[in-house]
């Protein structure tokens, strides 16, 4: 019998947390071989974050388009500048800015000096906490309806706990052991397995990349859910004209984005500026498939 499942189904959250699982962890191969030291010589960070980004943005742009998902079904139809377009393009379109964020900066995380596990706990632990505060949000707006269960919240305590053996953990021991307090030893910590550990609240880079891509995640996780609990009576949920619409706008300011690194007045002796721009005028196949 052949698997078959429909829209808002069990089936369907299974196929879409299959397809997720794996090529997230395609993903996060891909950045450690290109970047981390297993393809020799590595290639720059950003060389292969214009490359991946470029790859990914492609894809998805070919997509949408090729399958016809741009016709969004709208609550109501508005006029401006004498166009008429969806109601819904007011906030999809900033959902696709914050997702022109997202991107690379998920990219940016896995190529900092931490293993993939790590950034993966990381990042995703931030999401499901996130979530949890959207929904608080929305309930109080009266624009989410729909029950909180415990286990969500029991899932947010150990999302924060998985974060903050992450984030805080080195920086915390370190200033205990500094007060004469033996934290490391306490927490099965030695002086050596410590010594080069990445401290990522000391790192300037590091927290500029989380805190863009947390806010940007919540912008967008809140768009997402308003325009799933706002739908008019007898109006259906088109996710994939919501998908369209998005990807179209990430697409658009990426490029603007890629334009003003490019032609800007900065720093050509910047090495992230140059590795960027070299990227731009040679593009790596192989990265793009990445």
């Amino acid at each position: 019998m052949a698997w078959k499942t429909g829209e808002g189904s069990t089936g369907r959250l299974l196929e879409l947390s299959f397809g997720y699982f794996v090529f997230y962890v395609i993903t996060g191969i891909m950045v450690k071989y290109f970047t981390g030291g297993l393809m020799q010589p590595p290639m720059a960070q950003m060389t292969y974050l214009f490359n991946n980004t470029l790859g990914g943005a492609a894809i998805a742009l070919a997509v949408v388009v090729a399958l016809g998902w741009v016709r969004l079904q709208s609550n109501q139809q508005i006029r401006w500048a004498g166009l008429t377009f969806p109601v819904e393009y007011r906030y999809i379109i900033p959902s696709g800015v914050c997702t022109a964020i997202v991107i690379p900066t998920t990219t940016l995380m896995y190529t900092l000096p931490i293993s993939v596990l790590v950034a993966m706990v990381i990042m995703r632990g931030s999401v499901i906490v996130i979530s949890r505060v959207v929904d608080s949000v929305q309930i109080r707006q009266g624009i989410l309806k729909k029950k909180v269960y415990a286990a969500e919240n029991w899932g947010v305590v150990f999302a924060i706990l998985a974060v903050a053996t992450n984030v805080l953990l080195i920086p915390i021991v370190t200033f205990l052991d500094a007060k004469g307090i033996p934290a490391s030893r306490s927490v099965g910590l030695s002086g050596h397995s410590m010594k080069g550990s990445f401290d990522f609240l000391g790192n300037a880079a590091a927290m500029a990349i989380m805190g863009m891509y947390i806010v940007a995640y919540s912008i967008r996780i809140y768009i997402m859910n308003y325009y799933k609990n706002t739908r008019a009576k007898g109006v259906p949920q088109d996710n994939k004209g919501f998908f369209a619409i998005e990807q179209i706008a990430a697409c658009v300011t990426m490029v603007l984005a890629a334009a003003i690194f490019y032609f800007g007045p900065f720093n050509p002796a910047d090495v992230r500026i140059a590795d960027f721009r070299a990227a731009i005028n040679n593009p790596d196949g192989l990265a793009i498939l990445s």
